[in-house]
């Protein structure tokens, strides 16, 4: 008798762990091994693009969970925008594996600040630094640095000679 009482325990547990769902691990938020963001300039849409790369033995865990690694990097994104105002279209994300690497690729609309000036609070805002710690050439701003302990570089491309303040430019 109880022998049978425990068989049957065991079995019970056997389909109970059977059943339940396997934890999916959440993507790798905040490992990314370098970052370049390059936003470029065209009439009243900024082109954006967020190469990430990754840690090769870490890289699997991407390819593992492809769709959703792009679904929540897509919606986080958007909804970093959302809180200015701004918004993000035809968006995707392109998986290099011969690289490890990522990159997020948009149309970022409502970044007019005035009807010839662009206004860059929303890739600014959580960031330590403004845009007087960019280097600035004739049509460009680029800032190569460390943000939260990821080497990253953000270049601003525009098609005219450039001023600018702390978050706005506008052609000179």
């Amino acid at each position: 008798m109880r022998c049978r009482c425990f068989i049957a325990a065991i079995m019970g547990l056997l389909v109970l762990f059977g059943c339940a769902q396997h934890e999916v691990k959440p993507p790798l938020t905040g490992e990314e091994t370098q970052r370049v963001i390059e936003v470029e300039a065209i009439d009243q849409v900024l082109l954006y693009r967020c190469q990430s790369s990754w840690p090769a033995e870490k890289f699997p865990e991407i390819l593992e969970s492809r769709e959703k690694f792009e679904t929540e990097q897509i919606n986080s994104f958007k909804k970093s925008l959302e809180k200015y105002n701004k918004s993000a279209v035809n968006t995707k994300i392109k998986i290099d594996e011969a690289n490890k690497s990522t990159t997020l690729m948009c149309d970022v609309k409502g970044t007019m600040y005035s009807p010839n000036s662009y206004d860059f609070h929303w890739l600014l805002a959580d960031l330590p630094f403004d845009l007087y710690q960019f280097k600035q050439s004739e049509k460009e701003l680029t800032y190569e640095g460390t943000v939260n302990d990821v080497p990253t570089t953000i270049r601003l491309i525009f098609p005219y000679a450039l001023s600018h303040c702390h978050e706005h430019v506008w052609p000179r």
